[in-house]
């Protein structure tokens, strides 16, 4: 009998009503049980959920900069070698405003999607803001980054995103910055985003 068992109580001292009242307890007890499983499943779906950019299928800028941070600590602990790659997205807005948002979404989430395709399960790829992601490439040599950094940024060019009919192209300007042990999550993304300004301010006089 399954009420000896987990109380420990000779079946023969149990009387049917006290037999009927223990069942009805640990039935009770398995439910709960149940609910609580339940429980943990769904707080696990939304964290996940609560982690991830709501279009490109990445981390959102909060999840992505509290993995930078433990990053940093890989870096300080065990001089583990890591980059940060920042990408701005190159006529975005004209897509935007001539195709509607729609069309921009798309090509935030084909962009995402290029970005987790290309790199490995052991680097970061988060959404920091509008038309901007940015990159964690870990267990890579400065010189390493930077010819995948350049490698990521040749996909998204050459990325053909169709939506409604119609195909669009986007090019992305970079900038790159080793994550130092020194470093926060917001220095080592502020050192990256000076890099891709001076990446785009060197394009613009390129073209001038």
């Amino acid at each position: 009998l399954r009420v000896a068992q987990v109380f420990g109580v000779p079946e023969s001292h149990l009387t049917p009503q006290v037999r009927t009242a223990f069942n009805v307890m640990i039935g009770e007890i398995d439910s709960l049980r149940l609910d609580v499983d339940q429980l943990k499943l769904s707080l696990a779906e939304a964290e996940a959920s609560a982690d991830h950019d709501p279009l490109a299928p990445v981390y959102n800028r909060r999840a992505f900069m509290r993995e930078v941070s433990r990053v940093v600590a890989l870096v300080k602990r065990h001089e583990l070698e890591a980059s940060l790659i920042y990408f701005d997205l190159n006529n975005f807005k004209q897509i935007n405003d001539s195709f509607g948002h729609a069309a921009g979404d798309a090509v935030l989430r084909s962009i995402g999607e290029v970005l987790i395709r290309q790199t490995r399960e052991t680097d970061l790829v988060g959404r920091i803001g509008g038309d901007e992601f940015a990159v964690v490439l870990t267990h890579l040599a400065p010189e390493a980054a930077k010819v995948k950094a350049e490698a990521l940024a040749a996909a998204i060019c050459t990325e053909r995103v169709l939506h409604d009919g119609n195909a669009h192209n986007v090019s992305a300007a970079i900038g790159i910055a080793r994550v130092r042990a020194s470093d926060t999550a917001e220095g080592v993304l502020a050192r990256a985003d000076e890099a891709m300004y001076a990446d785009k301010a060197l394009h613009r006089r390129a073209q001038a």
